[in-house]
């Protein structure tokens, strides 16, 4: 076998090249002097992906592509006490790439509280890729206030050939339902079947898209258009708000549920009844089962990414337990008062501020992750 450090250029090049994340290709850079001489010079990201809608009445849609980002977890080299912290690394069309936190209000004026001059200390952390998101964003002419606006949807992306960059997408946009793009034909095809409710959930799941209505509704899409949807033989008429997660190899949906209507409309979440159900896709069946617990993972429920991990990945973390944002905004802040967690165990909601264990996961960069 040839020695690790004997590899020929042209393969250590070659290798760098399908390295899917730039911190593995700072680690792989940071090898040798001969691996790093032989390999991709920085980390080289997807081209702006551009999927024009239909021209609308204002003659917008043309501007229509995908906004990706990485969540990220940080790892300190504390081995005594490690510690954590959870992040985004967001692709612009324009391929600049910006960090800023899990959890913030896209419609807070703190949006825009980025960190462009934040270095990250890699030398002595690890980073590791939880997830990521795609984003959908298009111009709009809203013919009530006679203007444009910017809009972003959550969408199904779906990666096909990596090497020509070819995808799906799925998504409602400015579609009166669900619509498919697909790179190769270069344009949309709305799906012939009439919805009336808003999809609270979208994501790929084994070559599929799985779409989730407020109704309960399950709709399944191939990418060769063919269409198919199924109710759920166990209906939870105690659901107000769902979520599609991917975890591991099992599809996942989540329901928020309360008593009643009224019980949801309050304000404070922590002072009124609510609890959480969780099920998991029987593909032969087409049907949710329930289960009792996330099976020792944490689910992170964001507005356009979802995702878990194992509580184990983060120690202090504790297993079956569900993180997500304030949907009421009952706090004046996007800091720690509205993050909320839910855990299985306590049967009850809490806020991230009354977790210490959890705190400085979120939002602001803690000290130690900042290199000098």
């Amino acid at each position: 076998m040839v020695k690790w450090s004997e590899l020929p250029p042209e393969i250590l090049h070659s290798i760098s090249l399908k390295i899917d994340n730039p911190f593995d290709l700072i680690h792989f850079r940071s090898v040798c002097s001969f691996w790093r001489s032989s390999s991709l010079l920085k980390f080289r990201y997807m081209t702006s992906l551009r999927c024009p809608l239909p021209l609308d009445p204002g003659g917008c849609g043309d501007d229509c592509h995908i906004l990706s980002s990485r969540v990220y977890l940080v790892k300190s080299p504390n081995r005594d006490r490690p510690q954590y912290w959870l992040f985004k690394l967001q692709e612009k069309g324009n391929g600049e790439v910006v960090l800023h936190s899990l959890f913030l209000r896209r419609n807070s004026s703190a949006y825009g509280c980025l960190y462009p001059s934040l270095s990250l200390d890699l030398l002595n952390c690890q980073v590791f890729e939880l997830a990521q998101e795609h984003v959908a964003c298009y111009s709009e002419w809203s013919e009530l206030f006679e203007c444009i606006s910017k809009c972003e949807e959550r969408i199904g992306f779906m990666g096909l050939i990596k090497e020509n960059n070819e995808y799906m997408i799925l998504g409602k946009l400015s579609f009166n339902g669900l619509a498919m793009f697909r790179s190769v034909d270069k344009r949309w095809t709305e799906l012939e079947i009439v919805y009336d409710s808003f999809f609270e959930g979208i994501v790929p799941f084994k070559g599929k898209f799985y779409a989730i209505d407020r109704t309960g509704k399950t709709t399944v899409v191939e990418p060769t258009l063919e269409v198919n949807t199924f109710q759920r033989s166990r209906p939870c008429d105690k659901t107000r708000k769902r979520w599609l997660v991917m975890s591991g190899d099992k599809l996942i949906l989540v329901e928020m549920c309360t008593k009643s209507r009224y019980d949801f409309h309050i304000p404070n979440i922590r002072e009124k009844k609510i609890w959480f159900e969780i099920s998991e896709l029987n593909e032969e069946r087409n049907d949710w089962d329930q289960v009792e617990d996330m099976d020792g993972h944490v689910l992170f429920l964001e507005h356009y990414c979802t995702f878990s991990c194992l509580a184990t990945e983060i120690p202090g973390f504790r297993a079956n337990s569900i993180i997500f944002m304030d949907l009421w905004g009952g706090s004046n802040s996007y800091e720690h008062e509205s993050i909320l967690v839910y855990e299985f165990d306590e049967q009850g909601v809490r806020s991230l501020k009354d977790k210490p264990e959890y705190i400085e996961l979120f939002p602001s960069p803690p000290g130690w992750v900042i290199s000098n």
